[in-house]
């Protein structure tokens, strides 16, 4: 009868403490995203492997990702690097994609700054703690045209971009770092500038 009783005892301390424990999980169905756009036309960042490039802030884009459990509780104190964006289009740097801080009492984080990283995507996804909280219409571009040389912008990159200067037919938001409609001079000067920039 102890014997029986100890054993009861053992699996409702072991099923409260999964209970608790499950509860501090980020939760997929209750964690959501909100992103706003200061210009709706201006949806693209270019990114650089070392930050160089273009800010979220800077380019009018919030995004805000907010972190519960699943009994829609705010996860607080996240770590900033559990928080991050991701394509898988994408090369992107050692901490190169993590949130701005931990998550504040409210479980709410921010990214402003930049991606340090290479590559063209038309979306980029959220993950807390592995888990996808969602994909967002914000999309990049980059002087670091990939496959080449990934996450270092280096001479295997100038040919890609070579190739379109003035040529309308083959004209791509890829390489149109200031979106201006046009692969010109001013695109010649744009990856003159992040020349030799490598993951820092």
């Amino acid at each position: 009868m102890k014997k029986a009783l100890v054993m009861v005892l053992a699996v409702v301390l072991t099923a409260a403490y999964v209970g608790t424990a499950a509860a501090d999980i980020v939760c997929a169905d209750s964690s959501y995203c909100i992103v706003t756009f200061t210009n709706p036309a201006k949806d693209r960042i270019s990114i650089s492997p070392n930050g160089n490039g273009d800010t979220f802030a800077n380019t009018g884009i919030t995004i805000q990702v907010f972190l519960r459990n699943c009994n829609g509780a705010p996860l607080a104190g996240v770590p900033a690097q559990e928080v991050v964006l991701f394509n898988s289009g994408l090369c992107i740097c050692p901490g190169g994609n993590i949130a701005d801080a931990a998550t504040d009492l409210n479980g709410r984080t921010t990214f402003s700054g930049s991606i340090r990283g290479g590559g063209c995507a038309n979306s980029l996804t959220v993950f807390a703690d592995g888990i996808t909280i969602c994909t967002t219409t914000v999309k990049t571009n980059s002087w670091d045209a990939l496959p080449a040389s990934p996450c270092f912008v280096d001479s295997s990159d100038l040919p890609p971009l070579a190739q379109k200067l003035g040529v309308p037919i083959l004209y791509t938001i890829c390489s149109d770092w200031n979106e201006d409609g046009f692969i010109d001079a001013a695109e010649i000067a744009s990856f003159a500038a992040q020349l030799g920039a490598f993951c820092q």
